[in-house]
């Protein structure tokens, strides 16, 4: 992946980016993925990775994430470099929900999403709150029901729910309606776009499908 793109500056009232990368490049041995790449998500957008696969979006949404270094180039995440210590990015400020489930079987949907809550500080009742609204929002069956009897769509809403959990400064989603049918995946964009009006939140977004990728305001 090779962009030399940047969002539109913040609207008025808003302060700095969301997300900056500068000349960032990561390889693979000789396989370069991401090439000085210059990118810049403005707080209170929804931008898009829109792109075959295997064109680098998961390696950039791990990178900005700070699971994965990078090689050259410099990343920042909500002012300042992911992993960088006392940041809470990974942690807190960042929902991510990743290409690749991971969720454990053995779990209840409740279970699953007190697991998050505990890891993220919320309180006893917040977890909860957030999970009558996410259960309901997401159409999920009975949070008593266990991960591992669900289908796939279903297991990528339970994700889903775990990266919104917290109401998080940033979402960082890797094709989070697949599998999705279109009805629930148009209620999932809706709320995104309402949630980044309030100019608190970012979206960074990867998807298969240009329809949807439309409603970003960058692409």
């Amino acid at each position: 992946m090779k962009a030399d793109q940047d969002a539109p500056p913040p609207s008025p009232g808003l302060e700095g980016s969301a997300i900056r990368c500068r000349e960032v490049c990561r390889s693979y041995g000789k396989l370069k993925v991401l090439n000085n790449l210059n990118l810049t998500v403005s707080q209170g957008h929804i931008y898009g990775l829109l792109g075959p696969s295997g064109c680098g979006k998961t390696t950039l949404l791990k990178c900005i994430l700070g699971t994965l270094k990078i090689s050259r180039g410099h990343i920042s995440v909500l002012g300042k470099p992911p992993a960088f210590p006392g940041h809470q990015v990974p942690g807190r400020m960042v929902g991510y929900m990743p290409q690749d489930l991971a969720l454990y079987n053995e779990f209840s949907i409740s279970d699953t999403l007190t697991f998050f809550g505990r890891i993220h500080g919320l309180s006893s009742t917040d977890t909860q709150a957030r999970m009558d609204f996410l259960v309901d929002f997401l159409d999920l069956p009975h949070n008593s029901s266990l991960v591992g009897k669900l289908s796939g769509g279903q297991k990528r809403r339970v994700s889903l729910g775990a990266a919104l959990l917290q109401n998080p400064q940033l979402l960082i989603l890797d094709e989070p309606t697949v599998g999705v049918d279109p009805v629930l995946r148009a209620k999932i964009w809706q709320h995104l776009v309402e949630i980044v009006k309030t100019g608190k939140v970012s979206v960074v977004i990867t998807t298969h499908y240009i329809e949807e990728a439309r409603q970003a305001n960058v692409i």
